[in-house]
């Protein structure tokens, strides 16, 4: 009996085991239970990859707009009238023979001895886009940059090396969970280097010309006569003890003559010497930096900007009862950077 009782109990536990292995072996609904799992994984992958593809792509369009932005401006650097998309100018329309000394921060040369900032704007451009400085020709070029850009565009001269540099950034938003893994902003920068072809032609053929001409033409015996002393007794140093006196000074030496120019329609400037190129000269004899920023300056920018004359030198002389001339070299800068020229007389 009690056999019997043990072989119906083992069958009963055979039973209910292989029912319970039967269920585990059933795969009704695991395609459902699976996909729970797993698709939305796949859609959330899928989404970031949509969101990866979307930020490599405004990368490298930042990175196209920064560098054809760079290569722009200093595509059309040596002329500030040329168009920064085709590169066209009308005829005889320039910035004059002497642009690079006094109208291409020439002073960034010696920023090891003076502090000096580099020429640059601030993007997306603002205001109008005239003016032949660093300043003006940036300005031109970034007005063809889309307004969504922001950042800045720089210039800097370091003589053999002229460079114009792009600095890009735009907000880009990302969805939470990959939001630490993509940057929040997509930034590019490019640089492109000034060249200027014509202007080295000009130069290696004036070098190869003049040294053919000069060759030969003068003996080491004449060569030694020309540093005999005069004879003859110089004529005695010119006199300069008021701005009349600087003025009839400056009118002989630039081959001038005092002339009213209009400003604008309200306002003339009177000009000490104005030569044949139709260059102004200004004396200045007595003067203050508040003076020079608030009146003379305003109207000499004026008269570049609207082609009234084709370039402006400011002559400052010495008084008697110092020992030079003394300017800040804040106003030196600002003075080159709207293209006006220096000369001191000491």
């Amino acid at each position: 009996m009690r056999t019997q009782s043990a072989l119906r109990l083992h069958d009963l536990g055979n039973t209910l085991m292989l029912k319970k292995f039967k269920w585990f072996r059933d795969t009704q609904g695991s395609f459902t239970i699976e996909a729970s799992f797993v698709l939305p994984t796949i859609l959330l992958s899928t989404i970031a990859l949509l969101f990866l593809a979307v930020y490599v792509f405004q990368t490298a369009s930042a990175y196209q707009s920064a560098g054809l932005a760079a290569d722009r401006a200093a595509f059309v650097w040596d002329n500030s009238k040329k168009d920064p998309i085709t590169g066209a100018f009308a005829l005889g329309e320039d910035d004059g023979l002497y642009w690079r000394l006094h109208n291409d921060s020439v002073s960034d040369l010696f920023r090891f001895v003076i502090p000096n900032r580099a020429a640059e704007i601030s993007l997306p451009a603002k205001g109008p886009s005239g003016g032949t400085g660093p300043e003006g020709k940036l300005q031109r070029a970034a007005a063809v940059l889309a307004s969504e850009w922001q950042g800045l565009m720089r210039y800097r001269n370091s003589g053999i090396m002229r460079e114009v540099s792009v600095d890009l950034t735009k907000p880009f938003h990302s969805p939470t969970y990959v939001e630490n893994k993509l940057a929040k902003d997509v930034e590019s920068n490019a640089q492109a280097q000034v060249v200027d072809p014509v202007e080295t032609i000009r130069l290696v053929d004036l070098t190869r010309t003049f040294i053919q001409e000069i060759q030969g033409r003068i003996e080491p015996a004449a060569a030694l006569q020309t540093m005999v002393e005069p004879q003859t007794v110089p004529e005695a140093p010119v006199v300069i003890n008021s701005h009349n006196s600087a003025a009839r000074y400056l009118q002989t030496l630039v081959t001038g003559t005092e002339q009213t120019v209009q400003v604008n329609p309200t306002t003339q400037r009177v000009v000490d010497a104005l030569d044949g190129n139709a260059v102004a000269h200004q004396a200045f004899y007595t003067f203050s930096e508040s003076q020079l920023r608030g009146e003379q300056l305003p109207k000499d920018k004026e008269l570049l900007t609207n082609g009234a004359v084709k370039g402006v030198v400011w002559h400052f002389f010495k008084q008697s009862k110092h020992t030079q001339v003394k300017l800040s070299a804040g106003l030196r800068q600002e003075l080159e950077r709207q293209g006006i020229v220096i000369v001191v007389h000491e």
